[in-house]
């Protein structure tokens, strides 16, 4: 896979989950157990531009050729897919939501994943920054 291929789809992923999450967290809430209470709402809404965020961020970096930046961004995706696990592990295990976090889990290591992929190889990296 190359690097521009796995930031279009860390991309596309933030960003149609955080949109779902911004735009009917009524509709989301209640797919992974949680009630959608005002407060809750509201807190899946902050999660959502977060995740819109982070994905167009992922989106925008597809087209950079700057080797410590895509560096940066993928050690920041590393950070972040691990936390984004991890949570969503004790989430599910927790009771905190339903079998519908492992979804979540899946999504998190396949990124984690795909990000050391490239950062356990600077070529990767370094051939991404010289394509066209």
């Amino acid at each position: 896979m190359k690097l521009k291929t796995y930031l279009t789809i860390a991309g596309a992923l933030g960003i149609l989950f955080g949109l779902t999450f911004l735009l009917v967290p009524q509709i989301t809430l209640p797919l992974y157990g949680m009630p959608a209470d005002p407060h809750t709402v509201l807190l899946h809404r902050y999660f959502g531009t977060t995740l819109a965020w982070v994905g167009l961020v992922s989106w925008l970096a597809r087209n950079v050729q700057d080797g410590a930046a895509l560096r940066a961004i993928l050690q920041a995706s590393v950070l972040g897919d691990l936390a984004g696990a991890l949570i969503s592990i004790w989430a599910a295990l927790s009771g905190l939501q339903n079998a519908m976090a492992w979804s979540s889990v899946v999504i998190y290591v396949l990124l984690l994943l795909g990000a050391l992929y490239f950062l356990a190889s600077p070529a990767r990296i370094a051939s991404a920054a010289h394509a066209s």
